[in-house]
């Protein structure tokens, strides 16, 4: 049998109606991101993608997947989106995000003990209009690092 701590007791005498567990809660976009993920997951298998890593998180950005596709080391960007107010999933990839994702990326790079010849920078477009399943769009080389 489990006890509970005392400190947790007071808590739940203090705060009754507080949840009881310590997992956060979602919101709706967080969910709607998550099941984009892994319907980009099985999107990039399915047309001949190795994933290597998901959600790798550094102190400059978060890469949504690492994947292999040939020879080529791809860090693919997945965007989500019920809505295409805004101009859709794509045009929420800004300058700024290319540059936190390039930084993320070197980091990642850093890790590896042999660097890949090549590398892409993909995105994952998973758009849903609410009446039929998600479409799914993948631009290869979305993006290019530039010289500066």
């Amino acid at each position: 049998m489990r006890t509970t701590p005392s400190w947790l007791a007071r808590l739940r005498r203090l705060a009754p109606n507080a949840p009881r567990h310590s997992l956060p809660r979602h919101t709706p976009r967080q969910r709607l991101g998550t099941h984009g993920e892994q319907i980009a997951v099985r999107w990039l298998q399915d047309h001949g993608y190795r994933i290597c890593e998901r959600n790798v998180r550094f102190p400059v950005g978060e890469i949504d997947i690492v994947a292999q596709e040939g020879d080529t080391l791809c860090f693919v960007e997945v965007r989500s989106t019920s809505s295409s107010a805004w101009g859709g999933p794509l045009a929420t990839i800004t300058h700024q995000k290319q540059q936190h994702l390039i930084r993320a990326s070197q980091w990642y790079l850093q890790r590896l003990r042999r660097v890949p010849e090549q590398i892409r920078f993909d995105v994952v477009s998973v758009e849903w209009d609410g009446t039929s399943a998600p479409r799914v769009e993948l631009i290869r080389g979305a993006f290019e690092v530039d010289g500066s």
